[in-house]
């Protein structure tokens, strides 16, 4: 086992001290800042090299560190570590009722130590014991059908029974369903599970996949979906779990969880990485002048004042962030004034004439020309002025036949009721489609292009959600 980074806000520092006691008892090598980081010391680089030295990255989740410059800071630091394919293992450890657990923490595994400290520090110390540093395998030496194979092994060794596989057409949606059977107070449960496998190069899982499981699973009766990919889900395909789906359970078995399932099982692991070259001592470096610039805008976008203070470096972030995602192969926008309650508003306008699959593809489908964008700083505030009817009719008119048929709002605002009621009324008339942007789907983008993924899919995922849940 290596370092275990902790990440906490200061209002929970009580539990903090606490846990570092307990976890240095049991001889864990643990970082912490109040151990680490000196006076004069860069906070940033010091917290860098903490992550870099760990194989497991504890997060305190409470009502505070949900809400902490700092540790959102960190958990970010982690997610890029992690997506750079080191294997470092993020474990939330949940102390507070009530908290909504951030969204790109929402489908890893807690530890509740609300109810037991005792009883759940014992859990996470046989966990860190037992914990190696992971390291993703080589995809590239799989087949798709080879990687469904793998997962019906894995399937096999946690000990689902009865796998029964589908050999027909990918098409109906599933590849494997099993049952699982748990004994509690000699009372045997069981579970009937639905599992897809989806082997990527570059994509997610996308909404249209969750979907189409949730249909089978609730026309087949499952307690459970599995989804086993070598990548993750897109923004949109989270989000459709958390809002549609409660009454099934889904798991995501992603790269990180079957990097862990694989070193678990040696004989899988000979099975299908033999030619694997992978080794420990290669050597990532987190920060590197594309990572600093997205987080300058990620930064700069979250730290934007919020209303008619912020609006023009609102507007200015948010076309600079396009720019950098979309120009090429969109063309540079032209960027077009007009004044609105007193503020001098801007709306940029992409050129869309190249071959990009996604762009070509919104071109066709649209008659998109060009591609329009509108940016509303409107104020957080419940007196903030809304993201409402009026807004999307504004853009609904900006559609002409020479422009095209789909437009986006950029805002850190939710759409109201009466936005997307009006936006159904302008697909239904008019065939134009009115897209909502938020700060989510604007960072989600930027850490796409960051790992050399397509930013575009975001949008397109966005699409197929509209046309899915249209009715």
């Amino acid at each position: 086992m290596g370092k275990v980074f902790l990440s906490y806000s200061t209002v929970d520092k009580p539990f903090a001290n606490w846990l570092v006691g307990e976890l240095v008892k049991e001889n864990i090598d643990i970082w912490y800042d109040q151990l680490e980081i000196n006076a004069g010391d860069s906070i940033k680089e010091k917290i860098s090299e903490g992550v870099q030295a760990s194989s497991v990255f504890l997060i305190i989740l409470s009502k505070s560190s949900v809400k902490s410059k700092w540790v959102n800071y960190e958990l970010n630091d982690a997610l890029i570590y992690r997506a750079q394919k080191k294997g470092i293992k993020i474990v939330p450890l949940l102390i507070d009722n009530d908290i909504v657990i951030p969204y790109n923490l929402s489908m890893i595994q807690y530890i509740d130590f609300r109810d037991s400290k005792e009883y759940s520090l014992r859990k996470l110390v046989t966990y860190l014991h037992s914990t190696k540093k992971s390291h993703i395998p080589n995809w590239e030496l799989l087949s798709p059908k080879s990687f469904e194979d793998m997962v019906y092994d894995l399937l096999y060794k946690i000990g689902l029974k009865d796998i029964i596989r589908n050999t027909s057409s990918r098409d109906h949606g599933f590849d494997f369903v099993g049952y699982y059977f748990t004994d509690l107070d000699d009372i045997t449960k069981k579970e009937k599970w639905i599992i897809e496998s989806k082997l990527y190069k570059n994509s997610k899982v996308s909404v249209q996949t969750i979907a189409s499981l949730y249909g089978i699973a609730k026309l087949s009766s499952a307690d459970k979906i599995i989804i086993a990919t070598n990548s993750s889900l897109t923004s949109s395909a989270l989000n459709f779990i958390k809002e549609n789906i409660k009454d099934i359970k889904v798991q995501i078995w992603d790269e990180i969880t079957l990097a862990d399932l694989i070193m678990k099982f040696s004989d899988v692991q000979n099975k299908f990485f033999k030619a694997d070259s992978s080794v420990d001592n290669i050597v990532v470096n987190i920060y590197d002048e594309e990572l600093i610039t997205v987080q300058n805008y990620i930064n700069r976008l979250k730290n934007c004042p919020e209303g008619s203070m912020g609006w023009k470096e609102y507007e200015d972030i948010c076309i600079e962030i396009l720019n950098h995602l979309f120009v090429p192969p969109l063309k540079t926008p032209k960027i077009q004034s007009r004044t609105e309650s007193g503020i001098d508003i801007r709306d940029a306008i992409y050129p869309n004439r190249g071959n990009h699959e996604n762009w070509g593809f919104i071109r066709n489908d649209y008659e998109a020309k060009y591609i329009i964008y509108e940016f509303k700083n409107y104020s957080l505030n419940e007196n903030g002025t809304n993201i409402d009817k009026h807004v999307v009719n504004q853009v609904r008119n900006y559609l002409k036949h020479t422009i095209g048929r789909i437009g986006f709002v950029c805002s850190k605002k939710k759409p109201t009721t009466s936005a997307f009621e009006a936006r159904k009324q302008a697909f239904i008339e008019d065939k134009k489609l009115i897209l909502f942007l938020n700060n989510e789907h604007l960072i989600d983008m930027l850490m796409k292009k960051y790992k050399n993924e397509e930013p575009s899919d975001v949008i397109v995922d966005m699409i197929d959600e509209f046309n899915i849940s249209f009715g």
